[in-house]
Protein backbone atom coordinates (compact mmCIF):
# COMPACT_ATOMS: atom_id res chain seq x y z
CA UNK A 1 0.00 0.00 0.00
CA UNK A 2 1.67 2.94 -0.91
CA UNK A 3 1.85 6.73 0.91
CA UNK A 4 -1.55 7.93 -1.00
CA UNK A 5 -3.67 4.53 -1.38
CA UNK A 6 -6.20 5.76 1.57
CA UNK A 7 -7.07 8.63 -0.51
CA UNK A 8 -8.36 7.04 -3.85
CA UNK A 9 -11.87 6.69 -2.52
CA UNK A 10 -12.23 10.54 -1.20
CA UNK A 11 -10.90 11.72 -4.55
CA UNK A 12 -13.39 9.18 -6.51
CA UNK A 13 -16.14 10.56 -4.68
CA UNK A 14 -15.44 14.02 -5.37
CA UNK A 15 -14.89 12.88 -8.86
CA UNK A 16 -17.87 11.74 -8.60
CA UNK A 17 -19.64 14.67 -7.27
CA UNK A 18 -18.53 16.63 -9.87
CA UNK A 19 -19.94 15.10 -12.36
CA UNK A 20 -23.53 15.70 -11.06
CA UNK A 21 -25.51 18.22 -12.06
CA UNK A 22 -26.92 20.92 -9.86
CA UNK A 23 -29.79 19.45 -9.32
CA UNK A 24 -29.09 16.31 -8.51
CA UNK A 25 -26.33 17.45 -6.45
CA UNK A 26 -29.18 19.92 -4.75
CA UNK A 27 -31.27 16.67 -4.50
CA UNK A 28 -28.74 14.83 -3.01
CA UNK A 29 -27.90 17.55 -0.26
CA UNK A 30 -32.01 18.00 0.59
CA UNK A 31 -31.99 14.17 1.26
CA UNK A 32 -29.27 14.07 3.61
CA UNK A 33 -30.37 16.91 5.15
CA UNK A 34 -34.48 15.15 5.19
CA UNK A 35 -32.60 12.04 6.79
CA UNK A 36 -30.86 13.63 9.55
CA UNK A 37 -34.29 15.46 10.57
CA UNK A 38 -35.71 12.08 10.66
CA UNK A 39 -33.28 10.39 12.76
CA UNK A 40 -33.36 13.48 15.03
CA UNK A 41 -36.72 13.14 15.64
CA UNK A 42 -36.86 9.76 16.47
CA UNK A 43 -34.22 10.23 18.97
CA UNK A 44 -36.15 13.28 20.47
CA UNK A 45 -39.47 10.48 20.30
CA UNK A 46 -36.96 7.84 22.38
CA UNK A 47 -36.18 10.24 24.96
CA UNK A 48 -39.65 11.61 25.10
CA UNK A 49 -41.03 7.91 26.14
CA UNK A 50 -37.97 7.11 28.13
CA UNK A 51 -39.14 10.05 30.20
CA UNK A 52 -42.78 9.09 30.41
CA UNK A 53 -41.21 5.33 31.27
CA UNK A 54 -39.93 6.89 34.36
CA UNK A 55 -42.62 8.94 35.41
CA UNK A 56 -45.07 5.34 35.30
CA UNK A 57 -42.23 3.43 36.80
CA UNK A 58 -43.97 2.87 40.39
CA UNK A 59 -47.11 1.65 38.71
CA UNK A 60 -45.20 -0.83 36.83
CA UNK A 61 -42.91 -2.13 39.56
CA UNK A 62 -45.35 -4.80 40.57
CA UNK A 63 -45.34 -6.06 36.80
CA UNK A 64 -41.21 -5.99 36.98
CA UNK A 65 -41.17 -7.91 39.85
CA UNK A 66 -42.84 -10.25 39.07
CA UNK A 67 -41.35 -10.62 35.46
CA UNK A 68 -38.08 -11.04 37.58
CA UNK A 69 -39.39 -13.34 39.81
CA UNK A 70 -40.88 -15.21 36.77
CA UNK A 71 -37.18 -14.85 35.32
CA UNK A 72 -35.67 -16.21 38.32
CA UNK A 73 -37.99 -19.46 38.41
CA UNK A 74 -36.94 -20.18 34.82
CA UNK A 75 -33.38 -19.99 35.67
CA UNK A 76 -33.33 -22.14 38.56
CA UNK A 77 -35.42 -24.76 36.72
CA UNK A 78 -32.76 -24.49 33.39
CA UNK A 79 -30.03 -24.92 35.88
CA UNK A 80 -32.24 -27.73 37.56
CA UNK A 81 -31.88 -29.33 33.73
CA UNK A 82 -28.47 -29.05 33.15
CA UNK A 83 -27.62 -31.04 36.13
CA UNK A 84 -29.93 -33.54 34.64
CA UNK A 85 -28.31 -33.60 31.07
CA UNK A 86 -24.80 -33.81 32.68
CA UNK A 87 -26.03 -36.66 34.87
CA UNK A 88 -27.67 -38.29 31.49
CA UNK A 89 -24.48 -38.15 29.53
CA UNK A 90 -22.48 -39.62 32.64
CA UNK A 91 -24.87 -42.24 31.99
CA UNK A 92 -24.79 -42.80 28.42
CA UNK A 93 -20.92 -43.00 28.66
CA UNK A 94 -21.12 -45.52 31.63
CA UNK A 95 -23.05 -47.48 29.36
CA UNK A 96 -20.81 -47.42 26.27
CA UNK A 97 -17.70 -48.55 28.55
CA UNK A 98 -20.06 -51.26 29.57
CA UNK A 99 -20.73 -52.00 25.87
CA UNK A 100 -17.33 -52.13 24.75
CA UNK A 101 -16.34 -54.28 27.58
CA UNK A 102 -18.77 -56.37 26.99
CA UNK A 103 -18.21 -57.01 22.91
CA UNK A 104 -14.62 -57.53 23.88
CA UNK A 105 -15.44 -59.99 26.45
CA UNK A 106 -17.75 -61.37 23.54
CA UNK A 107 -15.04 -61.83 20.99
CA UNK A 108 -12.13 -63.87 23.06
CA UNK A 109 -10.89 -67.24 21.34
CA UNK A 110 -13.67 -69.39 22.47
CA UNK A 111 -16.04 -67.61 20.90
CA UNK A 112 -14.21 -67.81 17.95
CA UNK A 113 -13.69 -71.94 18.73
CA UNK A 114 -17.57 -72.39 19.17
CA UNK A 115 -18.39 -70.17 15.76
CA UNK A 116 -15.92 -72.35 14.08
CA UNK A 117 -17.37 -75.46 15.27
CA UNK A 118 -20.92 -74.03 14.32
CA UNK A 119 -19.20 -73.41 10.67
CA UNK A 120 -17.79 -77.38 10.91
CA UNK A 121 -21.46 -78.61 10.80
CA UNK A 122 -22.18 -76.99 7.98
CA UNK A 123 -24.35 -73.57 9.34
CA UNK A 124 -24.45 -71.69 6.08
CA UNK A 125 -22.44 -68.12 6.50
CA UNK A 126 -25.52 -65.41 6.78
CA UNK A 127 -27.20 -67.49 9.69
CA UNK A 128 -23.74 -68.15 11.44
CA UNK A 129 -23.50 -64.12 11.43
CA UNK A 130 -26.84 -63.52 12.46
CA UNK A 131 -26.87 -66.45 15.43
CA UNK A 132 -23.32 -64.75 16.39
CA UNK A 133 -23.31 -61.18 16.21
CA UNK A 134 -20.72 -60.97 13.79
CA UNK A 135 -20.41 -59.35 10.32
CA UNK A 136 -21.29 -61.50 6.47
CA UNK A 137 -17.77 -60.81 5.78
CA UNK A 138 -16.42 -62.24 9.34
CA UNK A 139 -18.68 -65.07 8.89
CA UNK A 140 -17.53 -66.16 4.95
CA UNK A 141 -13.64 -65.61 6.48
CA UNK A 142 -14.41 -68.20 9.28
CA UNK A 143 -16.57 -71.10 6.91
CA UNK A 144 -13.53 -70.75 4.34
CA UNK A 145 -11.12 -71.04 7.69
CA UNK A 146 -13.39 -74.04 8.83
CA UNK A 147 -13.49 -76.00 5.42
CA UNK A 148 -9.69 -75.23 4.83
CA UNK A 149 -9.11 -77.39 8.09
CA UNK A 150 -11.35 -79.69 7.05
Amino acid sequence: MTKYEYLQFPMKFLEWCQNLSEASLLGLLLSLVGIGLLMFMLKARRVDSGVAEVKQEPAGSALVAALERKIDDQNSAISMLGERILALEEYLEMLGERQQRSDADKKDARFYQQVSTMAGRGMAAPELAQRCGISASEADLIMALSKKAH
